[in-house]
């Protein structure tokens, strides 16, 4: 049986940790997040500034003043308008947080839950580069996303949070591993039902993760044995 195995170049999957992520929704300002990376979720109009060149939005001109006005610095050196897909992130020392980053929305915050998944995976990218293995997501304008939509929209980021980490590296010579295990959300309400929408949308991503898995299986591994 082992001759005839080895004879059919049986693939071997190589043991591949499974994602686990906690989400939690909190109710802090994000410059007293502690971790390993701060992310900010902007839009173009958050990042107007005052006719002295400090940012009008609250929740920026506080991060600013934190790092001695580095934010406002890096985001005109780096042309960081806001644009949807921009992105630019900090190495800082000192801080609560060893990394913030700016996330650009473009005009308007995200009110459908495809927009709220792209921006979970725009911050599963900011996370993966770090090697975080914890990481916050907060709304620059929170008063953005309507109270009603918060805890879908917290949810969704959440699914494009973990679908962003995803990489199928079972068939990998060499494998990235994700570090990222702890996520909080700031800005998106907190409480029960948010907590309810955020465990369902990680059981839900795992079953689409498994889902692909399945189909990205080679019939001689995913047999119908199996």
């Amino acid at each position: 049986m082992a001759h005839t195995a080895a004879a059919l170049g049986l693939t071997k999957p190589n043991v591949v940790e499974p994602l686990q992520v906690s989400f939690a929704a909190i109710g802090i300002e994000p410059s007293d997040w502690e971790g390993d990376v701060l992310a900010v979720a902007v839009t173009e109009k958050d990042l107007c500034r005052s006719p002295c060149s400090s940012f009008e939005n609250a929740v920026l001109k506080r991060l600013d003043s934190q790092l001695g006005g580095l934010l406002s610095e890096a985001s005109a050196e780096e042309d960081f308008a806001g644009k949807a897909g921009q992105l630019v992130v900090l190495r800082l020392q000192g801080q609560g947080f060893k990394r913030l980053g700016l996330i650009g929305l473009g005009r308007s915050a995200p009110f459908t839950a495809a927009a709220c998944r792209g921006l979970g995976e725009s911050f599963a990218s900011v996370a993966k580069s770090a090697r975080a293995g914890s990481a916050a997501l907060a709304l620059a304008s929170p008063g953005g996303i309507h109270g009603e939509f918060k805890p879908n929209a917290a949810a969704a980021i959440a699914s494009g949070t973990v679908l962003g980490l995803y990489e199928d590296n079972r068939y990998r010579s060499e494998s990235n591993k994700v570090h990222l295990k702890h996520v909080h959300l700031i800005g998106f309400g907190y409480g029960p039902e948010v907590d309810r929408r955020l465990e369902l949308a990680n059981y839900v991503s795992s079953g689409v993760i498994f889902g692909k898995d399945l189909v990205n299986s080679p019939a001689n591994v995913l047999t119908p044995g199996q």
